[in-house]
């Protein structure tokens, strides 16, 4: 809770990213005995939980890749035995999926400039129970397609070193992108690649904190490449339930942005 107030969450949000009652919410701030001081209190918040001993990850499934084929790698239970984490993820919580998308569809309707529509898709990101999106219409190259997003608040440092080391040449998830059609669940700590490149590219993801995501390619004209993909700096819970809602929030940003000219 400490974490997504320092940045910035609100208390309504943050129940819907943990699935808890916003009283709850309330009532632990305000008992809370940690002091954030006005500066750098992210910093702090994120410190304090790497320190933290309490487990803070779990996952409902897990996919991998091995020579670019997806394939899913057992379940929580023996994914905690491989691992030695136990305890709550971080996810949407499931019964209320479906409100949280209707109410996410009504901030994209509701928008009638880009810079609404972007505070839309942040605020969608958020509740979906993720950390940042990326949303790419319309693009002719996989330049303009990954560094040239159409609206992205993925960080300008880590976007910077993507470009400087040129990973676009070894973005594993590119072929996702450009050749997909559906879905597709990456992590940067279980994933294996046989391609030593493929593999220092998920190391780039996990050094910038970069843990877990999903993107989804989005229908576009002839000649031309659209998706939108949400990022997680926790690992996070993925089912059927959630990647539908992903693919709805992509389908609904797209069309508005259409609606948009942008």
């Amino acid at each position: 809770m400490l974490y997504w107030t320092a940045e910035g969450k609100t208390q309504w949000e943050i129940s819907v990213i943990l699935g808890i009652a916003e009283t709850t919410v309330k009532t632990h701030l305000k008992n809370s005995r940690i002091k954030l001081e006005a500066s750098n209190k992210t910093h702090t918040v994120v410190k304090a939980i790497r320190q933290s001993e309490l487990p803070l990850f779990d996952r409902l499934h897990w996919l991998t890749i091995e020579d670019k084929q997806a394939s899913a790698i057992d379940s929580k239970d023996d994914l905690n035995a491989r691992t030695g984490l136990r305890g709550p993820s971080r996810g949407v919580s499931r019964p209320h999926l479906e409100k949280i998308l209707q109410k996410v569809d009504e901030w994209i309707k509701e928008a009638h400039t880009p810079v609404e529509l972007f505070a839309a898709l942040d605020r969608g990101c958020t509740v979906l129970g993720f950390d940042a999106v990326m949303l790419s219409c319309h693009k002719s190259t996989k330049e303009a397609l990954l560094l040239d997003p159409t609206y992205s608040t993925i960080p300008l440092d880590v976007m910077r070193e993507y470009k400087r080391q040129n990973w676009i040449e070894n973005d594993v998830l590119l072929p996702h992108i450009i050749g997909g059609s559906r879905a597709f669940i990456w992590d940067s700590t279980f994933d294996r690649y046989r391609d030593p490149r493929g593999q220092g590219f998920l190391q780039f993801l996990k050094q910038f904190r970069l843990a877990t995501g999903i993107l989804v390619p989005l229908e576009d004209e002839e000649g031309f490449k659209s998706f939108v993909s949400l990022h997680a700096y926790f690992q996070t819970q993925f089912d059927f339930n959630l990647i539908n809602a992903v693919e709805t929030f992509g389908k609904n940003a797209k069309k508005k942005a259409d609606e948009l000219g942008i």
